[in-house]
């Protein structure tokens, strides 16, 4: 097996298997085909709910939710129904780099790494960075950044009102990212993880454009994917051949029909009820509940144990738990109030693939922290933990969701794939040249 000194990992978030090998073949992506040939492209798992802030703190980790302490971009205070706004600072494993002290790291626009932390190296944070200035280290980038023009996310707002702008923003966006990354690649470093978000944006807006030739903003998505595959080019263009080069997704993805209003249907099961008429956010949640619902598919159960719910010891939650789980794998998409008139080659089946009880999802120190189901649903069909809305389903303008499979891993060696035993996201850390066996295990 060959010896690699350094490590290149660069994320398209959000990026399917199956749309990878589908750009491939139109031609899209040549420089990413090559390297699939030279090495070796692989479907991935991720983290459940399949959301970025997990996926990545799992991929950063090398651990499991139940270890790292992240379990959505929101969360709930430890002993009561409140809300809570977790970042990096809540992270409670090390990341990749930080094990490895002594290599250089460069990481550019990586999600969940908010607020910055000193390191090694240099950091630009990704997704969610409120505050600019507490997003960079060190803060001697922060002028040059600015300079620039240098922006972590597109303007979603603006994008919801018009895909051109959408469009535009996100060539804009990816022109910077890699005039900044180009120049940062040139200093000395050992690991990069460099991720392209936009992607992702793309795919929530227009995912359906992807095959439909005849869509308005159809050749502005594969056009996006040529770019992002010159940048690649670019990048590799400064990598020597003792770098290991390691490119993945966070998440699959797949067209988007119908959202589905998980606490609706608690409170149409008779397990979540508010403590006023119209209910707008958590703080709502009647303290008799037994159960309510965090975006985007997780269930807790009001417990004494967890929130000093008297009404619920842990033999009665437990007993709980697995009826609210007979309850929702019974449902079926039709009791929610779903028009299959309006919903093209769809039959009335389950509302949901699976739900998984928290035991089979998490482990680790925090585990008990986590949430006690998770809702898979069908594909097409969203699921989201919205409280002020009407009714168990409606329609929303985005056109893709999540999924926890079809991720992508493409390794450029493919004898490193044998450190790999099932393409996991929480694996992907196994690639390090230099990483131990107590770090792998």
């Amino acid at each position: 097996m060959k010896k690699y000194k350094k490590i290149a990992f660069v994320g398209l978030d959000g990026v399917p298997c199956t749309m990878l090998r589908r750009l491939f073949e139109l031609g899209a992506m040549p420089y990413l085909e090559k390297i699939a040939r030279q090495g070796v492209l692989l479907g991935m798992e991720t983290s459940l709910p399949p959301v970025s802030s997990v996926a990545w703190t799992s991929f950063m980790t090398a651990s499991n939710p139940g270890d790292h302490g992240i379990f959505g971009f929101t969360d709930i205070e430890r002993n009561k129904i409140a809300l809570k706004l977790p970042s990096f600072d809540d992270v409670q494993c090390p990341t990749l780099w930080n094990r490895y002290p002594e290599k250089k790291a460069l990481i550019v626009n990586l999600p969940f790494t908010y607020p910055a932390r000193p390191l090694n190296g240099k950091l630009i944070c990704g997704f969610v960075a409120p505050v600019f200035e507490r997003a960079v280290y060190p803060e001697s980038l922060i002028p040059w950044l600015k300079s620039q023009n240098y922006s972590i996310d597109t303007d979603n707002v603006r994008a919801r009102q018009d895909r051109n702008i959408l469009i535009r923003n996100l060539f804009d966006n990816l022109n910077c990212l890699q005039q900044v990354s180009l120049s940062l690649l040139k200093d000395t470093w050992d690991i990069l993880v460099l991720v392209i978000t936009g992607t992702d944006r793309l795919h929530h807006f227009l995912f359906e454009a992807f095959e439909d030739e005849s869509h308005p903003h159809h050749s502005g998505f594969i056009s996006y994917y040529q770019r992002i595959d010159s940048f690649l080019s670019a990048i590799d263009g400064l990598i020597d051949d003792q770098t290991l080069r390691v490119f993945l997704s966070d998440h699959g993805f797949t067209n988007l029909n119908t959202q589905i209003y998980l606490n609706n249907i608690l409170k149409a099961l008779g397990y979540l009820k508010f403590a006023r008429a119209d209910p707008k956010i958590i703080d709502d949640i009647h303290q008799d509940s037994k159960a309510f619902a965090m975006d985007p598919t997780r269930i807790y159960i009001n417990s004494l144990e967890r929130f000093g719910n008297l009404r619920m010891p842990s033999t009665r939650a437990l007993e709980t738990r697995a009826r609210l789980k007979s309850d929702l794998e019974k449902l079926k998409l039709s009791d929610l109030g779903i028009n299959f008139a309006k919903t093209p080659g769809q039959t009335d089946e389950k509302a949901f693939c699976e739900v998984k009880l928290r035991e089979e999802v998490y482990s680790g120190r925090v585990s008990d922290f986590a949430p006690d189901l998770v809702v898979i649903p069908q594909k097409g069909f969203d699921v989201k933990a919205t409280i002020n809305v009407q009714g168990m389903s409606a329609n929303d303008i985005f056109t893709g969701m999540h999924t926890h499979d079809n991720a992508f891993l493409l390794i450029g060696d493919p004898d490193m794939a044998s450190r790999i035993t099932k393409p996991h996201i929480e694996q992907v850390a196994r690639l390090l040249p230099w990483a131990s066996g107590s770090f792998m295990d």
